[in-house]
């Protein structure tokens, strides 16, 4: 299955399903793709200790996409398994944001 099955559009804003690795030796947002959990991996240099790792990984993504971190909500802040809400990113945007990280399993257009 492609990542792209862990994007999910609630019409101008997206969902993305994370498994996060907090406590890495190097931070890699995004650092993969697990087909088993149909979840895209993240891995943060930041420890689970305090929201610092939930910090980190709102503070890398909204550098993925361009965003302010205030439009990067997080659900499951105590769980390795995320979900975040990208706030006026459509699933489109966000499958090329992160096609340069995980590759290109579609046939989408990402030139604009």
């Amino acid at each position: 299955m492609p990542y792209e099955n862990a994007i999910k559009s609630t019409g101008n804003d997206t969902i993305i399903d994370l498994d996060v690795t907090p406590g890495s030796k190097s931070t890699e947002v995004p650092s993969g793709y697990d087909v088993w959990r149909n979840r895209i991996r993240a891995r943060l240099t930041a420890k689970a200790i305090g929201g610092k790792a939930n910090r980190q990984l709102i503070d890398e993504l909204s550098g993925v996409f361009g965003i302010n971190q205030s439009l990067v909500r997080l659900s499951g802040e105590t769980s390795t398994k995320k979900s975040v809400k990208l706030i006026g990113i459509t699933r489109e945007d966000a499958i090329c944001a992160l096609r340069p990280f995980l590759g290109n399993d579609t046939a989408d257009d990402c030139t604009k």
